[in-house]
């Protein structure tokens, strides 16, 4: 547990603070959807391979893209902590002070940091700097956001102060999915998610390109743009990606050979509808986030992969979270970084 989560963990939110959420149009894919009020006092349901309880086996905070909030549920299955900051939010991080990173579109364009009691600790006005950030990552002591037009890597210190750009050689034009995650890799590497190229790039700490991947076609579903959501590099050097609108998961060796996959239609109770985040844990295990978008009320929310790739829990909950963009789990830091977004 982060120090000193301990004194909102009883915290809860009275049913008379939650009007009928009206929500916004999707803006990347433009689809209307719609939630209806929240009942904050009826716990989600989680399942797992045998049971049926609403015990989970670990904190989570989530990021809903619809109804544009955080929330952190505990492990009883209650939602203790909910804020709506006032813009659209994707992505963030956890810090170890409770504190919570989150790049949010405004007229300014920001990335802000609060507390749990939603009191901004900082912000960092981007707007003449880059067109858009939407997504974040965080390695050691560093925060990485991923701004877009230019697309670059921008290295933040955990106070909001600027270290570093790197720049990254992505080809899509439009600013809103010129550039997704990016994660530390290896020594002085970076594995970069290009949304709109549906590629996983890893170049080094000059820019230099090592290793390319692009998500093969699939079915009929759009290509190339949305098919990369995030990714993942293995402990076996092999990288996890989440293929976003394809459905599905692939694990790609450094030769660009791909050794496992799945699509969920083994699992239609998931109702898989987009690839999203992953987060490896202490365990081994990955946590899969199930963005659904434009196919909500059914289905999970995220799923949790065993080392053994088994679907040994899931997280469900349509009374409170429409379409979430990031489910992740709490957990305690690791000095490494690894797990860590």
């Amino acid at each position: 547990m982060y120090a000193g989560s301990k004194r909102f963990m009883d915290k809860r939110l009275p049913q008379n603070q939650l009007p009928t959420i009206v929500c916004f149009l999707f803006f990347v894919f433009g689809l209307p959807l719609t939630a209806s009020a929240q009942d904050l006092s009826t716990p989600p349901t989680i399942t797992t391979t045998s049971q049926t309880n609403t015990k989970l086996p670990f904190e989570l905070l989530i990021c809903d893209y619809v109804e544009f909030k955080l929330a952190r549920v505990n492990t009883q299955g209650e939602v203790v902590w909910e804020h709506k900051p006032p813009g659209k939010v994707w992505d963030f991080v956890l810090l170890e002070n409770d504190r919570i990173v989150y790049p949010i579109i405004t007229d300014k364009q920001e990335v802000r940091c609060i507390d749990f009691d939603a009191r901004v600790q900082w912000s960092w006005a981007y707007r003449g700097e880059c067109r858009e950030i939407v997504n974040i990552t965080r390695h050691r002591s560093q925060l990485i956001v991923s701004g877009q037009q230019p697309p670059q890597a921008i290295f933040l210190s955990f106070d909001g102060k600027i270290q570093q750009r790197l720049p990254i050689p992505a080809k899509y034009k439009h600013h809103h999915g010129q550039l997704g995650n990016v994660y530390a890799v290896a020594e002085n590497n970076y594995l970069a998610q290009l949304w709109g190229e549906g590629t996983a790039l890893e170049i080094d700490k000059n820019g230099k390109e090592i290793w390319r991947f692009q998500i093969p076609p699939y079915g009929n579903r759009p290509y190339p743009v949305g098919t990369i959501q995030d990714l993942l590099r293995l402990d076996n050097g092999n990288t996890l990606i989440a293929c976003g609108t394809q459905a599905r998961l692939l694990e790609v060796t450094p030769a660009g050979t791909i050794v496992w996959e799945f699509d969920g239609s083994k699992h239609p109770e998931l109702n898989f509808t987009n690839a999203c985040a992953l987060q490896k844990l202490n365990d081994g295990s990955i946590l899969v986030t199930n963005f659904l978008r434009g196919n909500s009320g059914r289905g999970a929310h995220a799923f949790r992969l065993s080392s053994q790739r088994k679907i040994t829990w899931t997280f469900t909950d349509h009374k409170h979270f429409t379409a979430t963009s990031q489910v992740w789990a709490i957990q305690p830091s690791q000095p490494s970084g690894k797990g860590l977004k």
